[in-house]
């Protein structure tokens, strides 16, 4: 397929191909206008995406670790709404510790605001069936306590985040987690696990995206 020229439309922009049988062909760049939502200058994504194909290797230290070992840029004075689904186990050393999910960077926040599903067990991911649990939390805060102290030698977490934050300054915005104490052995962050982000509205007003009234 071969690019011949590109237009917009309806704040989306477009990118104009010829497919195999010489029909045009119109496909969206997946980009939000400078104007959409008030949003600011320049263009933004319509949506961030991040996927682990591999596994992902912490460290048995104190302080925070990516989960993905990667941040995300926002802009600054903008609404976001954010989701993600975590996978991660370890499988040896039983030093007591607290993990705590901390979202890091440069970007200054106004607010956050998500809803947290923590399911944990010390033999798989499969269905829990034993006294380590599942969790729900509301959080209002750039960090939280993920569950109990554990020093459970093996765990396996899922954790799913789904919420907003508002930007106040834009710089990165980094999901990561954070250990109390060492915990004799590393967390491995699974395969497929993910995180995605995208901009609703110019913060610093109720978002109203439709026909609200």
């Amino acid at each position: 397929m071969s690019t011949i020229s590109a237009g917009t439309a309806s704040n989306t922009a477009y990118i104009v191909s010829a497919d195999t049988t010489g029909d045009l062909v119109l496909s969206p760049t997946n980009y939000l206008s400078a104007t959409t939502k008030s949003l600011g200058t320049g263009r933004v994504p319509a949506e961030q995406f991040y996927r682990l194909d591999s596994t992902l290797s912490g460290a048995n230290a104190t302080g925070a670790q990516s989960f993905l070992g990667v941040g995300v840029t926002l802009t600054g004075s903008t609404v976001y709404q954010f989701e993600a689904v975590i996978a991660m186990n370890k499988t040896a050393g039983g030093t007591s510790y607290i993990m705590s999910a901390v979202f890091g960077g440069t970007a200054t926040l106004n607010n956050i605001n998500y809803s947290l599903s923590v399911t944990a067990d010390t033999a798989s991911y499969l269905p829990v069936a034993g006294p380590t649990g599942i969790y729900q939390l509301y959080v209002q805060t750039a960090t939280a306590a993920i569950r109990p102290a554990s020093s459970a030698t093996a765990l396996y977490l899922q954790l799913v985040f789904k919420g907003t934050v508002s930007v106040n300054a834009g710089g990165t915005f980094i999901p990561q987690y954070s250990l109390s104490a060492a915990p004799g052995g590393a967390f491995t962050v699974q395969q497929g696990s993910y995180f995605k982000i995208s901009p609703l509205a110019a913060s610093g007003a109720n978002v109203n995206i439709g026909t609200w009234a």
